[in-house]
């Protein structure tokens, strides 16, 4: 009861600062080895106790010939004292050498998860027991609104999150367990931590570190 009344202050808190706007936006760089390679653009809206939410991100800078990408991400579903509680999710990323799109549908459980194209391989984990799991991005805010642990599935693997306070950096650590792949029968996770650096009285965070295949990611807010 006293972490649903917390999180109700807090969204009204966000609500207010925001002048009862329903909207949320963040704008930011991408850069991996003190080079730009990228931008990425985050919008988070609500309404009448639903959210949808979007990612864009895209190559750009002097090394975009050798990144050359482009992603949308984009999911929405319920808002309760609980959590955001996703009901779909469309994940879009294209690079030179290829195109995937994921597609999944929500109801409490996985009901549905569609790829184009379509997976060779078949499942290594049973979809039926995959009961309170979200996409990325949902994940992503349900951690932002101070969830401390929250299983993820993205399509290709399946982990949970477990996150750790900095308080001294203002920042949120956040490491992956639970790793399982899904289409692969190996459980080998590039991912390594992922750190969200937050600014007194705002909701989407002012910087994302991510730790993959031994190199930091930094999206930094413009």
């Amino acid at each position: 009861m006293k972490l649903a009344l917390i999180k109700i202050i807090f969204f009204y808190l966000i609500f207010i600062k925001n002048v009862c706007a329903n909207e949320l936006i963040g704008e930011y760089s991408l850069s991996s080895s003190g080079f730009k390679i990228g931008s990425l653009s985050w919008s988070l809206n609500f309404s009448n106790n639903t959210y949808e939410t979007k990612i864009f991100l895209k190559s750009s800078g002097i090394f975009s010939g050798l990144y050359n990408f482009e992603g949308e991400y984009v999911s929405y579903g319920d808002v309760d004292n609980e959590g955001f509680k996703a009901k779909y999710y469309r994940q879009f990323w294209r690079t030179k050498k290829k195109t995937k799109i994921v597609e999944m549908f929500f109801n409490k459980d996985l009901i549905i998860l569609h790829q184009e194209p379509e997976e060779a391989e078949f499942s290594r984990i049973d979809f039926n027991n995959l009961i309170g799991y979200f996409d990325p991005i949902t994940s992503f805010i349900n951690i932002l609104s101070k969830s401390t642990f929250v299983n993820t599935i993205d399509g290709r693997r399946i982990y949970s999150m477990q996150t750790t306070a900095l308080p001294e950096s203002k920042s949120i650590k956040v490491e992956i367990q639970n790793y399982k792949n899904i289409w692969a029968d190996h459980n080998r996770n590039d991912l390594d931590e992922i750190r969200f650096k937050i600014e007194d009285g705002e909701f989407l965070p002012r910087q994302i570190d991510v730790y993959f295949k031994n190199r930091l990611f930094k999206v930094v807010r413009r």
